[in-house]
């Protein structure tokens, strides 16, 4: 079955061609099993703790001791990996073991939706979904470069999931398991679609390497594998960003059904898992456009007080979370470089300086320095020694965070910072002591030659945080959003269920299409809307924007307002959205976020 696997999909290649890959597929699945497992381990005594009491004592002990049982043979299989010797290197057999290994394991947890099911235990059934679920989706950056081991991950658990909704559940639970259908359709489709890019790279990686070997030109090997790593990450970055996106609005739509603390509690984590999920891609994002070349240097005037108000508008509050102090000392003052490029240097600074401090405070400072401002950070955290100075710059490097822990991010945040510094002819420094704290630099010339200092607390300049920038949607938003009717178009069928079930909540009114063609259908049977909510990538022959301008060709609808919502990052593609004036939201979109912006493109009397 593996030889078949990869005859698939190495074409033409020579037989040693398809070794070499089905080597580095595997290498790369055990590289991280074993972080994976140490995590995973956890789950089965979690939940344990969760539904003890809902069930027999003995059924949850023997459960949670399988389950544990089958990680800790995942965790010894991949130590027998590393202390193979040598000259070993039949990926086959490590392939069925790991097979076999993510088979009894996701086997388990389907077997939980049976053995654990009751009908009055909902907050702990949906702990339990979230985590089959979950771990199927994110399985797949690992995973599927050994397809036939994510099939077996995957497959049984949600299968069994779905039977139990089935055979066990009301009506509403039977309606869950359909969407949960279509939801394992979609993982399974996108994890082919991640192999196969998964595979393109690491054949493009040892055809590179055949060619540099021959041409002894070591340079040009690290460049094409660069570019390969970068085209995987842009290319799987759309196909992420969908799943995500229905799993935020989705989450925000089951809030409204918990009642009990506990189930608010649970809500609150996935929330949070959702929010790392966002960070992480838009991280991904941020380095895919930066090593393509796709982020243009758009270089105009800026006043320092302006973005000193900016920044403290947005990281008061995440300071006063997390009790640290926040000040900013701001001068008077212009600069001249790109608006958007510096905010998101000067974002990744201090959301790194808050990420790392666990008390004090932190500091965003403008002082004048001759002709020029240097711009600086200054924090209390943990500091970073003299052996990191240099590491913390390279991507996915994290001084405090080998477990992977994920609200501490990639490790990309400062290998953005130097690259976007770089882009804008900037010079980035740091000054560090382990244990009191870490400053990071830029210097910038001034335009005009006003040096005021103002010394400002937290709060006592820029904008304060308004009260439902902890979370929650502002009342006036969905105020002015109900009763209004939306016509929702999106070829991805759980998002835009999900996005119909966000709008409702709202107040408001959906009709939905999942093709163009449908759309013109229902507006031709009468269906009368108020707003238009388009996916951009509807199909080859229409995309968003051409059936929005369709729609508002005919009589009645030529002022119909309209936004654009896509998972396409593309720089093109983001260039010819705005340049037509349509509001864009880029997927995954959250609940807050989606009734503002709509609240402000309606706009109604």
């Amino acid at each position: 079955m593996a030889n078949r696997e990869f005859a698939i999909f190495t074409g033409t290649a020579t037989k040693q061609l398809d070794h070499r890959t089905a080597v580095q597929a595997i290498e790369f699945v055990y590289s991280n099993l074993l972080d994976v497992s140490r995590v995973q381990i956890i789950y089965p005594i979690v939940l344990s703790y969760v539904f003890w009491g809902t069930q027999a004592g003995w059924k949850i002990f023997l459960w949670s001791v399988a389950s544990i049982l089958v990680y800790v043979s995942r965790m010894l299989l991949t130590l027998q990996y590393r202390k193979r010797p040598p000259e070993e290197d039949d990926p086959w057999k490590w392939g069925r073991y790991f097979s076999i290994t993510s088979f009894f394991s996701r086997l388990l947890w389907g077997a939980a939706a049976w053995l654990f099911y009751q009908p009055d235990a909902q907050t702990e059934l949906v702990l339990l979904y979230v985590l089959i679920v979950g771990t199927a989706a994110g399985a797949i950056m690992i995973s599927a470069y050994w397809m036939p081991g994510y099939l077996l991950y995957a497959v049984p658990a949600v299968t069994l999931m779905i039977l139990s909704l089935f055979v066990n559940g009301d009506k509403n639970e039977n309606i869950l398991a359909v969407m949960l259908c279509l939801f394992l359709v979609m993982l399974i489709s996108v994890a082919f679609k991640s192999r196969e890019q998964g595979y393109a790279s690491i054949r493009l990686r040892f055809e590179n390497l055949d060619l540099i070997e021959k041409l002894n030109v070591e340079k040009e090997r690290a460049e094409d594998a660069n570019r390969a790593k970068t085209r995987f990450l842009a290319a799987a970055n759309h196909d992420l960003r969908q799943p995500v996106h229905a799993l935020s609005l989705l989450s925000y739509s089951m809030k409204s059904e918990l009642s009990s603390e506990k189930g608010l509690e649970l809500y609150s984590q996935l929330e949070q898992t959702v929010s790392n999920l966002n960070s992480l891609l838009e991280s991904l994002l941020d380095l895919s456009q930066l090593e393509a070349g796709a982020l243009k240097v758009v270089r105009d005037d800026i006043e320092l007080p302006q973005i000193a108000a900016q920044l403290q508008s947005e990281f008061l509050s995440l300071c006063r979370q997390k009790n640290l102090e926040f000040r900013v000392r701001v001068m008077q003052g212009r600069v001249c470089t790109d608006h958007t490029l510096l905010l998101r240097l000067l974002r990744n600074l201090l959301s790194n300086a808050v990420r790392y401090t666990p008390d004090g405070g932190v500091l965003l400072a403008f002082r004048r320095r001759a002709d020029s401002v240097s711009i600086e950070i200054w924090d209390t955290g943990i500091g970073i020694d003299d052996d990191n100075k240099t590491d913390v710059f390279r991507e996915f490097f994290q001084v405090e965070n080998s477990t992977r822990m994920p609200d501490k991010g990639l490790g990309l945040g400062l290998a953005i910072c130097q690259k976007i510094a770089t882009l804008l002819d900037l010079q980035l420094s740091m000054h560090s002591r382990p244990g009191r704290g870490t400053v990071f630099r830029i210097a910038l010339p001034l335009l005009l030659n006003e040096n005021r200092i103002e010394a400002c607390g937290a709060g006592d300049t820029g904008t304060e945080p308004t009260d439902h920038a902890e979370g929650g949607i502002d009342d006036e938003y969905t105020q002015r959003l109900k009763g209004l009717r939306a016509l929702v178009i999106d070829d991805d069928l759980i998002g835009l269920g999900a996005m119909s079930v966000v709008l409702s909540s709202f107040g408001m009114e959906t009709t939905l299409a999942q093709t163009a063609d449908r759309a013109m259908e229902l507006l031709d049977d009468g269906a009368g809307i108020d707003m238009i909510l388009s996916d951009y990538q509807l199909s080859e022959e229409i995309n968003g924007i051409e059936l929005i301008d369709k729609i508002r060709a005919r009589p009645g609808y030529q002022h119909t307002p309209a936004v654009i919502v896509t998972g396409d990052t593309a720089p093109a593609v983001l260039a010819r959205i705005q340049s037509t004036g349509i509001p864009c939201l880029n997927k995954p979109v959250i609940a807050e976020q989606l009734a503002q912006r709509l609240s402000e493109c309606c706009n109604p009397v």
